[in-house]
């Protein structure tokens, strides 16, 4: 697993590999931005919406009651924002993911064909998907991690082992896509390499990098020989 890591770092300046990260990166901000200027337009609405008499009795602190509702809602989705914006990130980059995965063979895997991308609205309807499992999977488990940052790390390592393992699945499952006559493509568990990619995902700076780090790794583990997997186990 380190291997493949360290072979998908040396190849991140590969401007294949840059573009859709750059996509997917502006795209997420884009989708952040777009989800504080709805909620603030949302408390407008709420309060225009609102009759006289409702409001009569905020006076003259009126003003001053939207402004703090306003913080409040913007407070609360830059939390939303910051605990799923990895899973918007990687869902984005997940529909950029063929030009990673042609730069990757391209660069060190030459003999190998690959199978056909898949049409672009199946990728869309992929990402969205991951990006609702997601949503749905940390929400049902909220209150675990709630009670775990009581006790350290263990909140920290279910949330890294939970989202890990999502990432896993779903980039495992993307680049078996890709690669043919791969007998366990649709069965190889990548958790692990998923639980890195999400421990990346904290390391301010670099943490953009981390599903095109978990993408190029996974590919590498699946088109190396099986000499240079045996050689390179951790």
């Amino acid at each position: 697993m380190l291997n493949s890591y360290l072979l998908a770092l040396a190849q991140l300046r590969d401007p294949r590999i840059l573009k859709p990260l750059l996509w997917s990166t502006l795209l997420s901000i884009a989708s952040l931005i777009s989800l504080l200027i709805l909620g603030t337009n949302a408390v407008d609405w709420f309060f225009e919406s609102l009759s006289e008499s409702s409001t009569a009795w905020m006076g003259d602190w009126g003003d001053w009651i939207k402004t703090a509702v306003k913080f409040l809602v913007s407070f609360f989705l830059l939390a939303v924002a910051y605990f799923f914006f990895g899973a918007v990130h990687a869902a984005y980059l997940g529909l950029f993911l063929d030009g990673i995965v042609e730069a990757i063979r391209d660069e060190h895997y030459p003999e190998v064909k690959l199978n056909p991308p898949p049409p672009l609205m199946r990728s869309t309807i992929s990402s969205a998907r991951f990006v609702l499992m997601t949503l749905s999977v940390n929400f049902l488990v909220s209150p675990l991690y709630l009670l775990g940052w009581f006790f350290p790390p263990i909140g920290l390592i279910l949330q890294v082992w939970i989202n890990g393992m999502l990432l896993g699945k779903e980039y495992g499952h993307l680049i078996a896509e890709r690669i043919p006559s791969a007998s366990d493509a649709n069965n190889k568990v990548y958790t692990r390499f998923g639980m890195l990619a999400e421990t990346i995902w904290m390391i301010p700076l670099i943490n953009f990098s981390a599903p095109v780090l978990l993408c190029s790794a996974i590919m590498h583990d699946r088109l190396k020989k099986p000499e240079e997997k045996i050689s390179s186990q951790d």
